[in-house]
């Protein structure tokens, strides 16, 4: 009999100390999780204060945005488009400055989910050590059937005095058990939440190097408009008036070849193998998708003059250009004013690509070239203010929308 009370002394005495090593841990955990809720207040006002700037300078591009817009409605002269392209350099510069305070925010909420994770599992830590304590109790005295328990005691006061322990520990068990699941669960999302604000991070530094490259090739065309026009009034009018011809030109001839071709090569049948192409499926002409212009931009300098053909796909002088699909060569332009150096290949089901600006040409007329294969070198001849490949789709001899065609 005596043993038995020592051993449920023993057993209290152990609950004793389990309950005093759980509140110091617990003690020890809400310390941490003070600092740590004090550091995460700290950022959330970094944050919110970073979402203000970005709030201030997107009022600034609204106003870049309304001055390029009336100037627009002006009448064209060389200082009108001087101040078009200042307004969209201003622009781009604030657009430049959001990127960055946006990097600046996602690092902030880079560091706070760590900071999150870290108290989490700091606490999961705690909640498995109380776990463990738990567990050795069980082991040790738990380990008999209700059955046992009963014969061992003198009398049923007794027995449910130790079936209650049990119970207790059982209890204090489950809730161990539910904590750690809920902190696992908050552990994943808060681990997902990382990854997606770090995919967001690698995103918005690209997009800042998109938008660098922008301004890059809006102060090119500006400092272009100044070389070519030297700052007079009568040699922009001038430039102005060629371009539009060598335009209306390039898009007559280019026209004009594409259906006297097509004719030439319906007419030799199906062995020619021009006319065993099925319907054109377009790819990318270059590795680089990165647009600095689309079709008709609204954002096209020269807007008001003439709509732009194509897309402008930013690329570097050098780079490799490759068919967008299998197709005929039906012709290639060196040193035009509007396009510089280009390539037209024509496609099944009336479609027809175009290459312009080209640095090198590597294939001749009256050639086929397969889908992929290398055409030529992008660069900045003809009338470009930089390094880019300008790219066109016509159907049935007329210019549309590129992206309706690629993937």
């Amino acid at each position: 009999m005596e043993g038995k009370k020592i051993a449920k002394l023993i057993f209290i005495f152990c609950l004793a100390i389990l309950a005093v090593f759980g509140t110091l841990q617990f003690t020890r955990a809400a310390e941490q999780g003070s600092n740590d809720q004090a550091a995460a207040d700290e950022l959330n006002k970094q944050i919110e204060a970073q979402k203000a700037k970005i709030d201030q300078l997107t009022q600034k591009i609204t106003e870049y945005q309304t001055n390029v817009k009336y100037n627009r409605l002006e009448q064209v002269s060389l200082q009108n488009q001087l101040n078009i392209l200042s307004n969209q350099i201003g622009k781009t510069n604030l657009d430049i400055q959001i990127k960055e305070e946006e990097v600046k925010e996602v690092q902030l909420e880079i560091e706070r989910t760590n900071i999150n994770i870290k108290k989490n599992e700091g606490l999961m830590e705690n909640e498995k050590n109380k776990l463990a304590n738990v567990l050795r109790l069980i082991a040790r005295y738990d380990d008999k059937d209700y059955i046992s328990i009963l014969l061992g005691n003198n009398s049923f006061s007794e027995f449910f005095d130790q079936i209650k322990y049990s119970e207790d520990i059982r209890s204090d068990l489950q809730k161990t058990l539910n904590r750690l699941q809920e902190l696992s669960d908050k552990l994943v999302d808060q681990k997902k939440e990382l990854d997606q604000s770090k995919q967001q991070l690698a995103d918005t530094l690209n997009k800042l190097e998109d938008e660098k490259s922008i301004l890059n090739d809006k102060q090119q065309e500006k400092n272009y408009l100044i070389t070519e026009t030297k700052k007079s009034e009568s040699k922009f009018q001038t430039l102005i008036t060629d371009l539009k011809k060598e335009q209306a030109a390039a898009n007559a001839q280019v026209a004009a070849l594409e259906k006297k071709l097509r004719d030439q090569l319906s007419k030799k049948g199906e062995k020619e193998r021009f006319n065993q192409l099925g319907t054109a499926a377009l790819s990318w002409p270059t590795a680089s998708q990165r647009l600095t212009s689309i079709f008709h931009d609204p954002e096209y300098p020269y807007r008001y003059l003439f709509e732009h053909s194509g897309i402008d796909i930013g690329v570097k002088t050098g780079t490799p250009v490759k068919a967008a699909d299998t197709g005929y060569v039906a012709t290639i332009g060196r040193n035009t004013k509007w396009y510089g150096n280009y390539i037209m290949i024509i496609h099944g089901n009336n479609i027809s690509t175009l290459y312009a600006h080209l640095s090198s040409i590597n294939v001749g007329s009256d050639e086929y070239v397969t889908k992929g294969q290398l055409i030529g070198l992008s660069g900045s001849t003809g009338f470009s203010s930089g390094p880019h490949l300008h790219f066109e789709v016509r159907a049935n001899g007329v210019p549309v929308d590129p992206l309706n065609y690629l993937p």
